[in-house]
């Protein structure tokens, strides 16, 4: 079993008696249902359905973890100070912490020690000081888009309700928990089927191309808007593929395979993953 450290990631604990419902109030997921050492992925949104980061939460010893973008989670956890108000939580930065990756569910559901989500197939954990590093955190963030997840960062945050990034796949979105920031609007656009953007993962023969940048997509006579979320290199997949695998949300669902790419007056060839 390898151990990818995943410095893009960071940790934070959130304690007191009031936890366990302050957090329920607040995030998308239904953390009521959430065992001991278990683990689930869950959207901190805006009060307009927006997602302002992804987050992994952790209940581990009574209190939680929660895991997040390392660009993000700082300000994730001021913001939700603020909401605090009378309850007994504590919310508070854990730097000494280390997010690391651990392996993949195998064919026969077997699962590394440490936390594995459900809906996504992959195990992390969160250990004390430095961890060693056997592989890089590219190839783990290429098994994560492959899995619909993406931390999401500043270009990104704040962008999208959950449906546009496809969180509900992953198990973020609880449609029949109660209220929490955004609630209202994420349910009304299920419900109303109003949600015509859409994620797409695609293998593009470009080089980077940035977070938050705006792209259009070629398919069939179709012209699509899109706009990226993330991309790692396609090689770190270790597959030997050439470009980038993005993960973007695009403005509709195309009626035929994607075949080119346009950013900044070149186009390139790509193909849906």
């Amino acid at each position: 079993m390898s151990t990818i450290a995943l410095p893009y990631l960071s940790a934070a604990r959130v304690s007191g008696p009031d936890a366990h419902a302050f957090l329920q109030g607040q995030l998308s997921a239904d953390i009521s249902g959430l065992q001991e050492r278990h683990a689930t992925l869950a959207c901190y949104c805006s009060p307009r359905g927006r997602v302002l980061g992804l987050l992994l939460v952790i209940r581990t010893g009574g209190d939680y973890l929660a895991v997040g973008s390392a660009s993000l989670l700082p300000g994730m956890m001021k913001r939700l100070q603020l909401y605090v108000l009378r309850a007994q939580v504590h919310i508070d930065l854990a730097p000494e912490l280390t997010v690391v990756g651990l392996g993949a569910v195998d064919s026969k559901g077997s699962e590394p020690p440490g936390f594995s989500p459900p809906g996504i197939g992959l195990t992390y954990d969160v250990q004390s000081g430095a961890a060693p590093s056997e592989a890089p955190a590219e190839e783990w963030k290429a098994l994560e888009l492959a899995r619909g997840v993406a931390w999401l960062g500043p270009e990104t945050t704040e962008r999208f309700i959950p449906q546009m990034l496809g969180f509900e796949r992953i198990g973020a979105v609880s449609f029949s928990k109660g209220c929490y920031p955004g609630q209202e609007i994420i349910a009304r656009a299920k419900h109303l089927g109003r949600v015509k953007r859409r994620p797409q993962r695609l293998l593009a023969e470009s080089g980077p191309i940035a977070p938050g940048s705006s792209v259009r997509l070629i398919a069939g006579g179709q012209s699509l808007d899109g706009t990226v979320v993330e991309g790692v290199a396609a090689g770190a997949s270790g597959d030997g593929s050439a470009g980038q695998t993005l993960l973007m949300v695009v403005s509709a669902e195309p009626s035929d395979p994607i075949e080119s790419l346009e950013y900044e007056g070149r186009s390139y060839g790509c193909a849906t993953m």
